[in-house]
């Protein structure tokens, strides 16, 4: 039989969104059968915009959390209740991501079509971010899809064999890497994660602009400086963690990480503040502390 979207459950996490979450909604709704929002904790205006989004739909529901507990953790709450719900594969979306035209669907069918169905446990779509004009996407061949190293939370297709063999998401990341750790973990399981080329997601990095360094186009992210600090610990945590298993990952993301800090020394405005982020994040990765302040021991295998 087919794969469908009736067997497909979007998981929105959402933290302040803006007015125009109600349209994102709408479309991601038309795609899916049923929506799970887990808001972390929202208040004001924001919170309004949010209840007015779902205005009563009947395929939407909302958990609130009274405090921001981070991406992973949210992420994990509607995981869990789209599998209790008995849904088979589970979309998630980050509040300022839209799908285009079919993405899940789309995602599905080279599901369905790909040759080693039971290794494959994360689709990705081709990501195109709508505040720059250069594509990051990882696809870089004609053929329908690609196999990759990971894909971002935002527009990932996962099964939920993938949550039963592997596990969630590591609450103690809180926030960025999270996405990143768990492919890395279901490569390392011997799982496959892949791209499909024409299924798209339009999404929004930061505050992202072009800028020139003599003949090249670099692209500094101006993103607040305490998300630095969750950047460079989680870096550094996961190369802890997986120093022996994926090495060349390791090495390729601290080459990413010297660029980051250049961009931020180039271009950004708060420079001093995301440097003094930066340095606290690795002093915490190396003394191996997680959780939203780094106030928990982060647990990891020598071994993976």
């Amino acid at each position: 039989m087919a794969l469908c979207n009736n067997s497909v459950c979007a998981v929105i996490i959402t933290y302040f969104p803006d007015r125009e979450f109600q349209h994102r909604l709408k479309i991601i709704s038309q795609q899916v059968k049923q929506v799970i929002i887990v808001d972390n904790g929202s208040t004001g205006m924001e919170s309004l915009w949010l209840d007015k989004a779902i205005n009563g739909r009947k395929t939407v529901d909302l958990i609130k959390n009274r405090v921001n507990l981070g991406m992973a953790t949210a992420l994990n709450q509607g995981v869990r209740k789209a599998i209790n719900y008995g849904y088979s594969w589970i979309v998630t979306f980050d509040q300022d991501s839209e799908p285009q035209a079919n993405m899940v669907q789309k995602m599905l069918d080279v599901w369905e079509r790909y040759p080693n169905r039971e290794r494959l446990m994360v689709v990705g779509p081709e990501i195109s971010f709508c505040n720059c004009s250069h594509n990051f996407s990882a696809v870089h061949t004609y053929a329908p899809w690609e196999k990759i190293a990971h894909v971002i939370t935002s527009g990932s297709l996962i099964s939920k064999e993938a949550f039963e063999s592997a596990g969630y998401f590591l609450d103690s990341l809180f926030i960025d890497y999270v996405d990143i750790e768990y492919c890395l973990r279901l490569r390392n399981r011997g799982y496959d994660i892949i791209q499909v080329r024409d299924a798209i997601l339009l999404h929004k990095i930061g505050n992202i602009e072009g800028r020139f360094i003599l003949w090249k186009i670099v692209h500094p992210t101006h993103h607040d400086p305490i998300r630095r600090y969750y950047q460079f610990r989680n870096a550094v945590l996961l190369h802890k963690m997986y120093k022996k298993a994926e090495h060349g990952w390791c090495i390729s993301n601290r080459t990413i990480l010297m660029k980051i800090m250049c961009l931020i020394l180039l271009y950004e405005k708060h420079r001093l503040r995301s440097f003094l982020y930066i340095i606290k994040g690795l002093y915490h990765g190396f003394s191996g502390r997680a959780g939203q302040r780094g106030e928990i021991p982060f647990l990891y295998s020598d071994t993976i």
